[in-house]
C-alpha cells in the first residue's frame, strides 16, 4: 500500500496568506529546494487543491 503524504506550507502561528492570495514569507531557498527535489523524486503523484492548481498552471509551462 502506497503513503499518503501532506505538506502545507504555514507559519508557527498558523499564517497561510494575506487577504490577497499572498505568499511572500514563504522563503525557498537552495536548501529547500534541494531538500524537496530529493523527496520529490520518488513521489509517483502530486494532488493539488484547486486554487493552487490555478495559481501554478500559468508557470509549469515555463519551469525547468
Amino acid at each position: 500500500m502506497r503513503k499518503i503524504i501532506l505538506m502545507m506550507s504555514v507559519s508557527l502561528d498558523g499564517f497561510f496568506e494575506t487577504i490577497d492570495r499572498g505568499i511572500s514569507w514563504h522563503l525557498v531557498d537552495d536548501e529547500l529546494l534541494n531538500h524537496l527535489n530529493g523527496q520529490f523524486r520518488t513521489t509517483g503523484a502530486f494532488m493539488f487543491g484547486r486554487v493552487t492548481h490555478e495559481l501554478m498552471a500559468g508557470y509549469w509551462p515555463t519551469a525547468d
